[in-house]
């Protein structure tokens, strides 16, 4: 477990994706026996968050894991409608989000994200030059923005993020070369096996 931070934190799992790619609900595929968000929820309570939430879609049957369900404000507008109903949501100021896809993360680097926060700013990861936002912690004070851009269809992850961080209200950590795989998607069936050993 990763040592204790100096505040406490909502800790969301993102799962509220169409899976086109995989052919079926990837929060539900299973990988050494439990389903993906599972595993990611598993992750999440070990960094110690204060509070869970499921980023999920609407339909789908997430009672057997205790977790309250936030459904988009915005269907159809991707994380950034997930993340702005979880920060509403949120009892806490800050709010480590995780996509569903990430099988290879561990709470110790969730734990080194939380720990790069400083005051009252969030952290993404940066690798290579690209950011990875469904692996970041978010302040409750980037609400404003996320529905902002939301009323404006303007939806992308990226360009929310590198506003957010031009204002002050994030800071990017760069991701050490031996790091880059915690950040791996399972996309597609065929990514099932590399995620199973």
């Amino acid at each position: 477990m990763p040592e204790e931070l100096p505040f406490s934190f909502t800790a969301a799992v993102f799962a509220g994706g169409a899976s086109a790619r995989m052919g079926s609900d990837k929060a539900f595929v299973r990988i050494g026996g439990e389903p993906l968000i599972g595993h990611q929820l598993r992750c999440l309570r070990e960094t110690g968050a204060a509070e869970l939430l499921i980023s999920g879609r609407a339909g789908a049957d997430y009672s057997s894991f205790g977790v309250p369900v936030i459904l988009d404000a915005v269907p159809g507008a991707g994380p950034l409608a997930g993340l702005a109903a979880v920060l509403k949501s949120a009892l806490f100021p800050k709010t480590l989000v995780l996509a569903v896809d990430m099988p290879a993360m561990t709470p110790a680097m969730l734990g080194k994200i939380l720990s790069r926060c400083e005051g009252d700013a969030g952290c993404v990861p940066l690798d290579a030059g690209r950011y990875e936002p469904l692996a970041a912690v978010y302040p409750g004070r980037l609400l404003p923005l996320a529905e902002e851009r939301l009323a404006a269809g303007r939806y992308s992850m990226r360009e929310f993020v590198e506003e957010a961080i031009e204002r002050g209200l994030m800071r990017s950590i760069p991701i050490e070369p031996g790091e880059t795989i915690h950040f791996l998607n399972c996309n597609r069936p065929s990514d099932l096996a590399r995620f199973s050993g």
